[in-house]
C-alpha cells in the first residue's frame, strides 16, 4: 500500500513539472506577432507579395480596428516600415516582393504609439528583408 501511494505522490509531482502543452499548431509557432523565415518559406507562393504572405498567415495584422474616438471617425490603419524606415500605409506591402521578406513583425497601437509616435495608433507592420 505504501509503495502505491509513493508512486501516486510521485506521478503527481511529476505531472505538475511537466512542460506546457505543446501547440497545436503545425509550425509551432509562439508568438502571433512575429512572422520568422521559416514560416515564410513554407507558405510562400510564386509572385507573393508582402501583402500576400501577410493575408494568408497573419490576416489580423491587416484589419482595422475601428474609430478611434466619436469626434474622429477617421479609422486608423497600420503603417509599415521596411529595414527600420517608414515606407507606408498597408496598401504598399503589396510593392514589397515576397521572396525578399524574411520577418514580419506586428506592433499593436499602443506598442507602435511608444515606440514611433502618437501617428500609430493603428499598429505598425514591421518589415525585415535577406
Amino acid at each position: 500500500m505504501q509503495r502505491f501511494a509513493l508512486a501516486v505522490l510521485l506521478a503527481a509531482v511529476g505531472a505538475g513539472c511537466g512542460s506546457p502543452p505543446v501547440s497545436s499548431d503545425p509550425f509551432g509557432r509562439q508568438n502571433r506577432s512575429v512572422l520568422l523565415e521559416d514560416e515564410i518559406k513554407a507558405a510562400k507562393g510564386f509572385g507573393w507579395t508582402a501583402y500576400d504572405l501577410i493575408n494568408q498567415l497573419r490576416p489580423e495584422y491587416l484589419r482595422t480596428r475601428g474609430a478611434v474616438s466619436l469626434r474622429n471617425v477617421v479609422v486608423p490603419t497600420a503603417t509599415v516600415y521596411l529595414d527600420g524606415a517608414k515606407y507606408g500605409d498597408v496598401q504598399s506591402l503589396k510593392l514589397i516582393n515576397g521572396e525578399h521578406v524574411s520577418r514580419v513583425q506586428y506592433l499593436n497601437g499602443s506598442e507602435a504609439t511608444t515606440r514611433y509616435g502618437t501617428d500609430h495608433v493603428g499598429g505598425a507592420i514591421l518589415i525585415t528583408t535577406k
